[in-house]
């Protein structure tokens, strides 16, 4: 097992105010935050750009759209594409769903009124000129909706029957735009064509993790990863052929908290240089381990060439971490408010500069593990 040591570390916010998420975008670093603040950080340094307040009305989700510009979502049923240079917001978006709702004399005349509610926003992801957002479960419906940039503010399409609960999880395929990725508290992982707008027929296939979904997405053109809120990890061959229901893993390394000796496991993260690693962490150790994954004849866990953070965000949960461009440096974010750089004890640079910044994030929720159960503190809300 390797060793990290931390290289910087930025600012700490207000007591009990802790991250959610960080994520890359053009030269900058976003993060998000219990408080509701979107801050623009400058990666070599951990230095603060600026901070937009009141970003949400419960900010759940950080995505980046083209270069300088984040997408954020909330609990109040908005996005909003924020330019991280100027600080203005480019264009925002509602994630609207009319309700049928009857009055007591509606009840007896039979009749109804259609009431225009916004469920909260919890994943998010965008593909060139796509977006789309996932919803809470409102009034038995669990929606995601895809918009198309370049247009107007309405909606490109509506699923609204393929899950039966809370939408975690969404993501694009890299190489085919038009195929999105939803992961689902129903333990399911869905594939669908957005360029079909029927429901039924877009619908590609489904695969059934089995329990509820905190991460999911593409580790390749035909291969899907999905990681439960209880830790259970598998990974799943996308059939080339349509409407292919519930396949068996390809994978199923199931729960990773034993293997790894961990207590949660953070995301999985890509860069070209390391491939794709996992954080597993544990906060009665005051360490996060970088697990790298590996291919022979099927996928596997490469412990032998972790590389562990020591005192990591001390007993705070991390949640989420990223590489610079050169994959020589890891950047954490925590539940103590506070983003930190590391880099190998073995690296003799030690620092980072502006140049070496980028990364790429499979697909990137973890809440307060003090007063609130397992599956809660996963949550950004």
């Amino acid at each position: 097992m390797k060793t990290a040591r931390s290289v910087a570390t930025s600012a700490s916010l207000n007591p009990d105010t802790y991250i959610y998420k960080i994520l890359p975008i053009g030269t900058a670093m976003g993060s998000i935050s219990s408080d509701d603040s979107l801050r623009v950080i400058d990666p070599p340094t951990l230095e603060l750009r600026g901070t937009i307040g009141g970003v949400h009305d419960g900010v759940t989700c950080l995505s980046g759209f083209r270069d300088r510009l984040g997408l954020t979502a909330g609990r109040d049923g908005l996005l909003k594409c924020v330019d991280l240079r100027t600080k203005n917001t480019a264009f925002e978006l509602s994630e609207g769903l009319s309700i049928a709702r009857f009055s007591a004399r509606e009840s007896r005349n039979l009749t109804k009124t259609l009431v225009e509610k916004k469920p909260a926003i919890l994943s998010t992801a965008c593909q060139e000129h796509l977006i789309a957002s996932g919803a809470e479960l409102t009034s038995s419906q669990a929606v995601i909706t895809v918009w198309d940039a370049r247009a107007s503010k309405r909606s490109l399409l509506q699923y609204v029957e393929s899950h039966s609960d809370d939408v975690t999880e969404l993501c694009f395929h890299t190489s085919r735009p038009s195929i999105l990725l939803s992961g689902s508290t129903d333990g399911l992982v869905n594939l669908y064509d957005t360029t079909v707008a029927d429901e039924d027929d877009a619908l590609i296939q489904v695969f059934n993790h089995g329990s509820s979904i905190a991460h999911a997405g593409f580790l390749s053109d035909h291969e899907v990863f999905a990681l439960s809120h209880d830790e259970a990890f598998s990974i799943y061959e996308s059939n080339r052929s349509d409407h292919v229901e519930a396949p068996i893993p390809a994978c199923a390394l199931g729960d990773l908290r034993p293997q790894l000796q961990c207590e949660y496991v953070v995301n999985l993260v890509s860069s070209e240089s390391t491939g794709t690693v996992l954080g597993a962490g544990s906060h009665s150790l005051h360490q996060l381990d970088v697990v790298p994954l590996h291919r022979g004849s099927e996928w596997g866990l490469d412990t032998a060439n972790t590389l562990c953070l020591p005192s990591a965000h001390g007993e705070e949960v991390v949640r989420s971490l990223c590489f610079s461009r050169d994959g020589n440096t890891i950047f954490t974010a925590g539940e103590d408010g506070l983003i930190k750089a590391w880099r190998s004890s073995e690296d003799p640079t030690g620092t980072m500069k502006a140049e070496d910044w980028g990364s790429a994030d499979i697909k990137g929720k973890k809440q307060k593990h003090s007063d609130r159960d397992e599956r809660a503190r996963f949550k950004p809300y």
